[in-house]
C-alpha cells in the first residue's frame, strides 16, 4: 500500500509539469513546479503542525482528521506509524474509546521503537483507566520508563495511581509533571484538576480548592 502511495506520488510530480506545460507552455510548467513544492509542503510541514496545534487547542476530531491524512498520504512508513498514533491519541482525547480500541488493533506493538512504544502503552493505558486501573498503571509504568521526560506519560501515570488510591504517589508525578519547564494550558489544567482530587481524598480541601479555580481558569 505504501508504495502505491509513493507511486502515486512520483506520477503526481512527474504528471503535472508534462501536462500544465503542454498546455499553458513555460508558464505552465513554472506553475506546475510551484503547485508540487507547495504539495510537498503542506504534507511534510503545514499538516503534521496543524494537527499537532489543533490538539493542543482541545481541537481533537480536527486533529484526527489531519492525522488521518497524514498516514494516508505519507511515504515513510515512521511518519505513517506516528501518526496513526496521534490520531488514536486524538480519539482518546475525545473519550471516543471504541474508535481508539479498533485503531490500536491494527497496531503491532513488537515493530515500534521506544518512542512509540511508549506513546502506544500511554494510549493504552488511557483507554485501561475506566475499567481497569490497576492494568492502566502497569502500561502507565512502562510507558514512563522509556520516555520520562513526557509530561503527559507522567500526567497517565497520576491519574493511575490516584485510580488505584496511591494518593500520595499520584501528587508526586503531578508535582514533577512541572520540572520540565512550562505546560500547555490544556495539559496544565488537566494537571491541576487531578491534582483538586488527589487533595480532597487526603482530606485538604484549601489545597483542593485553589487547583480547582486553577483548573477552572485554565479551561475557559
Amino acid at each position: 500500500m505504501r508504495y502505491g502511495r509513493v507511486l502515486g506520488w512520483v506520477a503526481f510530480v512527474i504528471a503535472l509539469p508534462i501536462l500544465l506545460g503542454s498546455v499553458l507552455a513555460q508558464i505552465g510548467l513554472v506553475l506546475a513546479l510551484v503547485l508540487d513544492l507547495a504539495a510537498i509542503l503542506w504534507v511534510w510541514l503545514w499538516l503534521p503542525r496543524s494537527a499537532h496545534g489543533a490538539f493542543l487547542a482541545g481541537k481533537h476530531r480536527a486533529a484526527a482528521r489531519r492525522y488521518r491524512t497524514i498516514a494516508a498520504v505519507t511515504r515513510s512508513a515512521e511518519r505513517e506509524r506516528a501518526a496513526r498514533l496521534s490520531r488514536i491519541g486524538c480519539h482518546v482525547a475525545a473519550g471516543d474509546h471504541d474508535a481508539a480500541t479498533r485503531l490500536l488493533g491494527g497496531v503491532d506493538g513488537a515493530t515500534l521503537d521506544a518512542q512509540e512504544r511508549a506513546v502506544w502503552l500511554n494510549n493504552r493505558a488511557c483507554i485501561a483507566l475506566q475499567s481497569d486501573p490497576h492494568a492502566a498503571l502497569v502500561l502507565a509504568d512502562e510507558a514512563t520508563a522509556l520516555r520520562p521526560d513526557v509530561p503527559a506519560l507522567q500526567h497517565t501515570r497520576g491519574c493511575a495511581l490516584l485510580a488505584v488510591g496511591r494518593v500520595d504517589d499520584a501528587i508526586a508525578v503531578l508535582d514533577q509533571m512541572r520540572h520540565g519547564g512550562d505546560l500547555g494550558a490544556r495539559l496544565e489544567a488537566e494537571r491541576c484538576a487531578e491534582l483538586a482530587r488527589a487533595w480532597t481524598q487526603k482530606g485538604e480541601p484549601a489545597y483542593a480548592e485553589d487547583y480547582k479555580l486553577r483548573a477552572d481558569a485554565l479551561g475557559r
